[in-house]
């Protein structure tokens, strides 16, 4: 007699049933899963294990009833009369809709009120971000539909929180400009004002001295007007999203013809100026125009406050992108944070607030490079100040 044969029939019957009503469950399950409908197959595998768990209670509890009718039980509800013998018929059959029903809506209740409590979780902290503002983030739970959306949410409360700390600098920023602007030109303004008044008295008869009025009113004026061409130029560059007019240059030929032209003007100042280009070329898209500014202002302003008994020394390297390093020594570094220079109107010390330097040079030279995906920053080391520029 094999085993098959010693088996029952309604459990070997009730056993195929469970065994393919799982299979099929599976096979769907995993179709899903591939298709990334991970929320519908994390439902679709509770009701999975609910059913296989109600069916396997059914079994068991049927197979119990079978047992304990064949062994008598029977003989003994005939015995108690005819309506327990009825209840005994009808007992199979309620058993069988009832516990499995039961059974199921237990066991799926449970395994779905896990997600049910991560929702309500998420909507209350959703109410949090609402009242206290945004940065706020949620934990993250599973890996379903649910999951993405909680991440896409944190996501979107972090950047939007950035925002709002960025707005509040640049709010706070443009608040500084105009007051650090009004102050700068309220200096040459009032000082052009009171020589014109000198002037008024003085009249043209004495030559020596309306020589000299005029002279300081043209310098203060022209030093004016190069604070406001900045602040213009500026104030453009911080509202453009990317430099317009972009085209491949060799970012080392441009480099090397500002050198050239500013070891002359360097050399009538008494100051040497030397390079060393360790890469041939650097192809990049840039515009030309603003690259050369910022070449420019970076050797000004190292030819502004530069010891005269050291040289201005750039050199460049290209390891991916391109790193140009313009150094120079200063007499004096009291004052000096490498971490504020590229601030506007950032000035070191008194040389700095001459009506020569407008403080804006290095924050245009800052926002360039930004426009083209670079970075720029500064470090001092001793009495060497460097500036160090990253290119794409």
């Amino acid at each position: 007699m094999t085993l098959l044969q010693t088996i029952p029939n309604y459990i070997l019957i009730n056993g195929i049933v469970i065994a393919g009503t799982i299979f099929v469950i599976f096979l769907v399950y995993r179709r899903l899963s591939s298709f990334q409908k991970r929320l519908t197959a994390y439902f679709l595998k509770a009701a999975c294990v609910s059913l296989a768990i109600s069916l396997a209670v059914l079994a068991v509890v049927l197979s119990m009833m079978q047992f304990l009718l064949h062994s008598g039980m029977w003989d003994y509800f005939h015995d108690l009369g005819y309506r327990y013998l009825i209840a005994a018929e009808y007992l199979p059959s309620v058993v069988a809709v009832a516990l499995p029903v039961i059974c199921f809506i237990i066991s799926f209740s449970v395994r779905i009120n896990r997600r049910v409590r991560y929702v309500e979780y998420l909507s209350r902290e959703i109410q949090k971000i609402r009242e206290e503002g945004f940065g706020r983030t949620m934990e993250l739970q599973g890996d379903d539909e649910i999951t993405q959306l909680c991440a896409v949410i944190n996501e979107m409360s972090v950047q939007l929180r950035e925002k709002e700390e960025r707005e509040k600098r640049q709010q706070r920023s443009k608040n500084d400009l105009i007051t650090n602007v009004s102050h700068d030109l309220r200096s040459p303004l009032t000082s052009i004002i009171g020589y014109v008044e000198l002037l008024g008295e003085t009249g043209p008869e004495d030559r020596e001295r309306f020589a000299e009025y005029i002279e300081v009113v043209e310098r203060r004026l022209t030093g004016l007007n190069g604070l406001i061409n900045e602040l213009f130029e500026y104030t453009k560059l911080n509202s453009a999203e990317r430099p317009p007019d972009m085209e491949k240059r060799d970012v080392l030929e441009v480099l090397r013809h500002i050198l050239c032209e500013y070891k002359i003007l360097m050399e009538a100042e008494g100051l040497a100026l030397t390079w060393q280009l360790e890469a041939e070329s650097h192809i990049a898209h840039i515009n030309t125009q603003q690259m050369v500014r910022v070449f420019q202002n970076l050797l000004d302003n190292a030819r502004k406050y530069a010891d005269r008994s050291a040289p201005v020394t750039v050199t460049a390297q290209d390891t991916g992108r391109l790193h140009i390093r313009i150094a120079n020594r200063v007499t004096d570094t009291h004052g000096i944070e490498p971490d504020r220079i590229f601030e506007r109107l950032y000035r070191a010390d008194q040389a700095r607030s001459a009506s020569q330097s407008s403080g804006l040079g290095l924050a245009i030279v800052k926002r360039i490079v930004e426009l083209h995906g670079g970075e720029v920053d500064a470090s001092l080391q001793g009495q060497e100040l460097s500036v160090h520029l990253f290119l794409k």
